[in-house]
């Protein structure tokens, strides 16, 4: 008797069940990537953002509120109470403040290693574009000169 079936029998239930684990294990997997950032503490990168943005600028930058990362609905960034630095000779001591920014970033060139910003949002910005008493703009950025210190929201100066 021949018959078109190959399996031996009762193999196609345990088929299925390892078919089904492993979906249930993919499934666990991606749940787990897509939450997982939004549990890890981003401020402790905070001083290395300000490391970096100095040496870009020349300018302070602080960051005085929490800093989240999200991929779900799609991948964002948000940066609470944020203040950088203003030229020095400049009018006053903070060139932007903001009490929060939002980036939203599209998932699929994500994917590819490419970062495609799709929203920025600055909310309550300050900021403060002026001409300096030696004719440069402050928007102006750059390393060679010296950078003035951002002011702490709680008074009193403090340099990064």
């Amino acid at each position: 008797m021949l018959s078109g079936d190959c399996a031996p029998a009762g193999t196609e239930p345990a088929v299925k069940k390892v078919g089904f684990g492993l979906l249930a294990v993919i499934v666990l997997l991606v749940a787990v990537v897509l939450i997982a950032p939004s549990f890890v503490d981003w401020n402790i990168y905070k001083d290395r953002i300000a490391a970096e943005v100095r040496k870009v600028t020349g300018r302070d930058l602080r960051i005085d509120g929490d800093i989240s990362l999200a991929l779900l609905p799609a991948p964002a960034l948000s940066v609470e109470n944020v203040r950088l630095a203003n030229a020095p000779g400049g009018s006053e001591p903070i060139m932007v403040a903001l009490d929060s920014l939002r980036v939203r970033i599209a998932a699929l060139p994500l994917l590819q290693g490419r970062i495609q910003v799709n929203q920025v949002a600055l909310v309550k910005p300050m900021i403060l574009i002026e001409v300096l008493p030696d004719g440069r703009g402050n928007w102006v950025f750059g390393t060679d000169a010296p950078s003035a210190s951002v002011p702490s929201t709680e008074g009193g100066e403090v340099g990064l």
